[in-house]
């Protein structure tokens, strides 16, 4: 059976842009995608850092800034 959180990994190691990383924030809590992140394998967490932190350098959007930080 494929749980909440499983549906979440699969997209958080799919994910290729910020707007896919976006997406999962409006449809996902703080703290399942935490626990997703959290499975993940360390390349894909490394990934989905760098995705990120690319975001907030560009400045793009900056209130997600506070709205999400992996840890």
């Amino acid at each position: 059976m494929t749980t909440k959180l499983d549906v979440l990994k699969i997209a958080l190691f799919k994910a290729q842009t910020p707007a896919q990383l976006k997406a999962l924030i409006v449809y996902y809590t703080h703290q399942e995608i935490l626990q997703a992140y959290d499975r993940l394998p360390l390349e894909q967490q490394i990934k989905v850092q760098k995705i990120w932190q690319g975001e907030l350098e560009l400045g793009i959007d900056s209130t997600l800034r506070t709205g999400f930080e992996i840890r």
